[in-house]
This record gives structure tokens, sequence and C-alpha cells, in this order.
């Protein structure tokens, strides 16, 4: 069997199983990589769904194959769901609410006092477009809120997101909630719980654990 690979977007094979498995025991090649064979289809699933290939540890795959939203032991991503992800927010926005809270202390405010109001408003939507942005961009992948619900944040195929990405992550986040909530909502009921941000800007929210 020859198997093509999907690493960080960037395509290569086709390779046969002894060097699928030559390179996973090296670490040039990780579990959850996406691999395609002409000869197994269809789609593109993890390296551990392919009958022969060996996982590190000298484990072997099954025959039968194996989802990407199917949550297992090893090797596969099990994807955050909805509370989840519902809990780890409230986290941040209690977080981000300390901060802004600090920010009216020293910057003293009035309702007839519009331009302070709107500095401030201004201020505040900088600090969390950059708090999420980086935190995601970083390598725990994950903002404190996600990080003590043990969720972070990939993009499609497992690896680690830019900040440019975080920043379009968040302002979609934007959108989602402008559109009534509905765009949070899909997280529920979406095969890999992608909410409408995580379509726009190609990402997911997985369990920390599954890797």
């Amino acid at each position: 069997m020859q198997i093509y690979i999907n690493r960080n977007g960037e395509r290569t094979g086709p390779l046969s199983i002894e060097e699928v498995n030559r390179r996973l025991a090296a670490g040039i090649l990780h579990p959850t990589d996406l691999g395609w064979s002409e000869e197994d289809m269809p789609g593109w699933k993890p390296l551990l769904s392919f009958t022969g290939v060996i996982m590190p540890g000298g484990a072997s795959s099954t025959a039968a194959p194996i989802s990407m939203a199917t949550p297992v032991t090893f090797g596969l991503i099990r994807y955050a769901g909805f509370w989840i992800r519902t809990v780890a927010f409230i986290f941040d926005a209690i977080i981000l609410a300390v901060v802004f809270f600090a920010i009216a202390f020293f910057l003293p405010t009035s309702y007839e006092e519009t331009a302070p109001v709107r500095k401030a408003v201004m201020l505040e939507s900088v600090i969390s477009l950059l708090y999420l942005a980086a935190f995601w961009s970083l390598p725990m992948q994950a903002t404190f809120g996600q990080q003590i619900c043990g969720v972070r944040v990939v993009d499609e195929i497992g690896n680690r997101i830019s900040f440019m990405r975080g920043i379009g992550r968040a302002l979609a986040l934007v959108l989602s909630g402008l559109l009534f909530g509905i765009g949070y909502i899909m997280v529920a009921f979406t095969e890999r719980k992608r909410g409408l941000h995580d379509m726009i800007a190609g990402t997911c929210v997985v369990k920390t654990e599954s890797y």
C-alpha cells in the first residue's frame, strides 16, 4: 500500500507502509497526521487507522477505519463539546472582566464623558482580541480558561495556529455572536463540534489529552 501524507498543509508521498512506520518511529510523522491511499478509500484519515501502520511503542493499527470524530485513548483527536467550551468561555470572561475593571479604575468616566468611554471600549476590544489570538498561537494553544478546562485550539489537522489565524478566529467569534448566537450553538450539532467561527478560521477545539 502506498500512502500520501498531509502534514502542516503540505502533501508528500506516496510512501510505503514500511517508510511510514519508520518515520513514525523516528518522530518525523505523528499518528494523527492525515493520510490517503488509492487502495484504502475514501478520504483523508489519521495514519492510525491504516492497516499495517505501527504506532510508536509497537502497537499495530486495526483494520477497521477510524473516524476523526471517534474518541480513542491514543492517537486520535477528541473534540471538545459545547458545554466544556462554554465553561472555558466563562472563565476567560471573568479574567477579562478583572482586567477591564482595572482599566475603568484608572480611566474614570461618566455618562456625560463619551470620548473616554469610547476609548475604554476600544481598548478593551483590542485587549480581548490580542488575548485570544496570542494564547491560541503560543505553545499551550489555549487561553487561561481553556487551559483550566483542558482544551486547546488547533488547525484542521491538529497543528498550532498562527497569530494571524488567531486574529481571524477572534473576529469570527464576534460574527457567531451577532447571528443570535447560532454560530456558537452549531458546536453542539456539527460532526467535529465546530462553530461558525471554527469553520471560517479553519480550526477545531480539542481536548488536551487527545494526543
